[in-house]
C-alpha cells in the first residue's frame, strides 16, 4: 500500500541517491542483485553476534534499495522488462532469508513459514493474474505489501528486544508476528477476490 499509494513522494525522496548512483554508473541490476546479497550478509553476521537492533536497522537499509533500482533505471532510461523479473525475483529472495534467519534465532518456526508462504502468495495472486487479465502494478494497493510486511516484521522484532515485553509467556514479537500472518493471509484473499473482478471483467 505504502510504494503503491506514496510511489511518487518516495522517488522524490530518493532521487539525489539515485542520480548520484547513476553518475557512479552503478546499473539498476545491480542495485537489484545487492539487495539479496547484503541480505545475506547482514543475516550471517547477525546469525554471529545476536545484535537485534542493528541487524533490523541494516535490513532496513537495505531494503530501501528497493526503491532505488527501479527508480534509476528509470531516470537512466534503462527500465527493462527482464529487470523488473529480476526485481521481483530478488525481492523473494530477500525476504525468506531475512524471515529465515529470524526464525532461527528465535525459535518461531511454525508462524515463519506461515509468514513466508502468505508472503509469496501475495506475490502470486498479482503475477498469475496477469497472466488471464491485463493488470497494472498500481492497481494493487492492498494491505500487507512488501515494504508493509518488511518494516512491520523488523520493527516488531527490534522493539522486542528493547523492550522485554511479554505476555501469557510469550514476547512481543511472537505476538506482532501473530497479528502479522493473519494481516498477510487477509492480503491473500483481497489480491485473490481483486484478481477474480479484474479476470471477469478484462480477460481476453
Amino acid at each position: 500500500m505504502i510504494n503503491t499509494r506514496y510511489k511518487a513522494r518516495i522517488d522524490r525522496s530518493f532521487s539525489p541517491l539515485a542520480r548520484a548512483l547513476l553518475a557512479a554508473g552503478i546499473s539498476p541490476n545491480a542495485l537489484t542483485l545487492a539487495t539479496p546479497v547484503l541480505g545475506a550478509l547482514a543475516c550471517w553476521w547477525f546469525l554471529r553476534t545476536r545484535e537485534v537492533v542493528l541487524f533490523c536497522v541494516l535490513i532496513a537499509a537495505i531494503g530501501a534499495l528497493d526503491a532505488l533500482d527501479g527508480l534509476v533505471a528509470r531516470l537512466g532510461g534503462k527500465v527493462s522488462k527482464f529487470g523488473a523479473y529480476l526485481d521481483a525475483m530478488c525481492d523473494r529472495y530477500f525476504e525468506a532469508i531475512v524471515v529465515l534467519t529470524v526464525a532461527s534465532a528465535t525459535g518461531y518456526w511454525v508462524l515463519s513459514m506461515a509468514m513466508i508462504v502468505g508472503s509469496l502468495l501475495v506475490s502470486y495472486a498479482k503475477a498469475r493474474a496477469a497472466m488471464e487479465a491485463p493488470v497494472t502494478n498500481q492497481e494493487w494497493p492492498d494491505l500487507m505489501e512488501r515494504t508493509e510486511r518488511d518494516l512491520l516484521f523488523v520493527g516488531s522484532y527490534a522493539l522486542s528486544d528493547v523492550l522485554g515485553w511479554r505476555l501469557l509467556g510469550r514476547d512481543l514479537f511472537w505476538w506482532m508476528l501473530v497479528v502479522l500472518v493473519g494481516l498477510v493471509h487477509v492480503t491473500v484473499a483481497q489480491r485473490m477476490l481483486r484478481a477474480r473482478s479484474y479476470i471477469l471483467s478484462r480477460a481476453r
